[in-house]
């Protein structure tokens, strides 16, 4: 963690510069290293502390081609924070191992502002420091604070949580709809899978491994089924469980819609789905999510 002085903190764009710098410090640092970095997120705090977050191993592969989007599935992981935070800075650089190539930095600020920032930079084979070039900013729409309040049918599940188990729950939820969307993107479809909270609070994912019938098809339902199976028989070292599906949910109309269901529980007594209706461009193959719902839903892995 860093502390932020008092002169870095006159004015949200001076804030947000603060980040990004420390931002660019740490990627310079770790190409110094490893000439290349784990995609990461710099959080700065109402109290003016840098706190620093590192994308999970199993969910890297996952990322898509496209920096720009790639980026901001990077700050969806940490953006269950903002309700505390002032500013987020997320940084990849998606090619790495070349000779050239450019950092994309997603920064925004609580305040409304909201940046694309790309800096181009070459590792030459003598020099212990790759050389950067200018950034190149680009003023965005928000992505992480877009100005809406959320739904008072949302709040209810936090009650009686402790902020250790709110955060879970963020960490499950920011893990798991950047996979969905990921997996549908690619593939149209997402098979179950699951992401659990240790009693480190460290991710985990988990796939059900099933034979494939005649048609080289799973059974969705069986899949979700082992996989409770599975947490509960080790829920003694689990804090918090999410189950994804991809289902099928009856509209108002009559008809039906496309959702990613999430099927989150909590050692401290929560269970809930989170319903995420959405729509695939047939030419991008870009995922559009609508709104949400938020229900109770009977325990499973912490039942009685």
């Amino acid at each position: 963690m860093t502390q932020l002085p008092l002169e870095a903190r006159t004015s949200p764009e001076s804030e947000l510069a603060a980040v990004v710098a420390e931002a660019l410090e740490l990627a310079d640092a770790q190409l110094v290293l490893n000439k290349s970095f784990t995609p990461f997120v710099f959080m700065l705090d109402d109290e003016g502390t840098i706190h620093r977050g590192e994308v999970p191993q199993e969910i890297r592969g996952t990322m898509p081609p496209d920096p720009v989007l790639a980026v901001k599935l990077t700050i969806d992981l940490f953006s269950g924070y903002a309700e505390n935070l002032l500013a987020i800075v997320a940084a990849l650089d998606p090619q790495s191992g070349k000779t050239e190539d450019t950092l994309h930095l997603w920064a925004e600020h609580r305040s409304g502002i909201s940046q694309l920032i790309r800096v181009d930079f070459t590792r030459k084979k003598f020099l212990k420091h790759p050389t950067f070039g200018e950034p190149r900013t680009e003023d965005q729409d928000a992505h992480v604070w877009t100005g809406e309040a959320p739904a008072t049918a949302e709040e209810w599940w936090h009650e009686g949580l402790s902020e250790e188990a709110i955060q879970d729950v963020f960490k499950l939820v920011g893990a798991a709809v950047p996979f969905a969307q990921d997996q549908l993107g690619k593939n149209g479809v997402l098979a179950p899978y699951g992401i659990t909270t240790d009693l480190t609070g460290e991710l985990g994912h988990h796939l059900a491994y099933q034979e494939a019938d005649e048609d080289g098809e799973v059974d969705s339902a069986e899949s979700v089924q082992m996989m409770t199976e599975g947490f509960r028989s080790k829920k003694d070292t689990l804090r918090g469980t999410c189950i994804l599906a991809d289902v099928r949910l009856r509209a108002e109309d009559g008809g039906s819609v496309d959702a990613v269901r999430l099927h989150i529980e909590h050692a401290e007594g929560l269970s809930m789905l989170i319903l995420k209706p959405y729509e695939l461009d047939g030419q991008s193959n870009a995922v559009v999510f609508g709104d949400s719902a938020v229900l109770p839903t009977e325990a499973r892995v912490w039942s009685a």
